[in-house]
């Protein structure tokens, strides 16, 4: 009769666009079999990934059947098998750790002891602009005409950039605000940004760069899954969805400590400004499909307040700019990526 082991493993729990949590994960492994168990609170696609001996964990492993893939119902034993997996054929049990997470299609990427998520979204049609009713107030010319905007698929990190990540490429910290390397970073300007994206894609193979100010926008909006809200992922509880300054005591705040939006972004309103990749520019009425601004210009756009912001200045068409070869301690960015493609070595 063989051996079963069964392992006990501890996971931090992640949450998908709809706020579906994976808990309690536990394996056995006999032979060339392994079942994995866990508790899920909604509704959710669920993955499993792998890492051997501590190292990093695999894309979503194939070959498992039960409580995985599309739908999974929730309870709290849920269960999944998987027979003869290559990825831990012949490894002992002591060196695996199974991570069971709910599916939101998300790139995990890793640069040397950071690991961070960059997010699929869909691409569509939406309008751009300022949303206000005619008159209201905090309504601005730079956030007019309404127009029409088509953006293609794209990836946008999950989070801010984070000091432990630019720390990790760039080997210092220009942030005012330190002491956890969840915060995000900021004091960069956008030149500084573009030299740690250059180096951050030298050292994973992908082509990351800043998102253009329609994708910040259409994915802040919750991209086709928006409910129209005037903030990223609410209409009314900015306190639950961004560092402002009736909330934020003064300083930065680790990276995705409030609620996501409706496309699982955090931060995108509040915290620290996100440089776009644009030149400023007056709105037009046209249409416009994928822009990306004019060619050359004086300052570069910064997107979704910050923690010295009133409410209004988080909301999701909200415009601010400044000059690219300076950054203050407000501003910061998140990563965008066209395809999870990499380029060759």
């Amino acid at each position: 009769m063989k051996r079963l082991l069964l392992i006990a493993l501890v996971l931090t729990c992640y949450c998908s666009v709809r706020g579906q949590t994976v808990g309690g994960v536990a394996f056995a492994l006999s032979g060339d079999t392994v079942r994995i168990s866990y508790s899920l609170d909604e509704q959710a696609d669920i993955c499993v990934r792998v890492a051997v001996a501590g190292g990093r964990y695999t894309e979503p492993l194939k070959g498992f059947t039960g409580d995985v893939g599309k739908s999974v119902a929730p309870g709290r034993q849920r269960l999944m098998q998987g027979i003869s997996i290559p990825e831990i054929k012949g490894v002992d049990s002591s060196d695996l750790s199974f991570l069971v997470e709910v599916d939101d299609g998300a790139l995990l990427v890793y640069a040397g002891s950071q690991c961070f998520r960059m997010l699929p979204v869909e691409g569509g049609r939406f309008t751009m602009g300022c949303t206000h009713k005619a008159g209201e107030k905090n309504t601005y010319s730079d956030e007019l005409p309404l127009h029409q905007v088509t953006v293609n698929n794209f990836y946008l990190g999950r989070h801010e950039v984070t000091q432990g990540l630019w720390k990790e490429v760039m080997g210092e910290n220009p942030s005012k605000w330190e002491g956890n390397d969840s915060l995000p970073v900021e004091q960069v300007s956008w030149n500084e940004a573009q030299i740690f994206i250059a180096r951050l894609s030298q050292m994973t193979g992908y082509r990351f760069r800043l998102p253009t100010e329609a994708e910040w926008e259409y994915a802040a909006r919750g991209g086709k899954r928006s409910r129209g809200s005037r903030y990223p992922g609410t209409d009314a509880s900015v306190w639950s969805h961004c560092w402002f300054v009736l909330n934020s005591d003064g300083h930065t705040h680790p990276v995705g400590r409030l609620l996501p939006n409706e496309l699982g972004f955090y931060d995108m309103g509040g915290n620290v400004m996100e440089w776009c990749a644009d030149w400023m520019a007056p709105y037009t009425a046209q249409p416009q499909n994928c822009p990306q601004g004019p060619r050359k210009g004086e300052n570069r756009i910064l997107r979704g307040g910050c923690i010295n912001s009133p409410s209004w200045g988080c909301s999701v068409f909200e415009r601010s700019w400044y000059v690219p070869d300076y950054g203050y301690p407000y501003y910061g960015f998140r990563l965008a990526l066209d395809t999870p493609e990499r380029d060759e070595e």
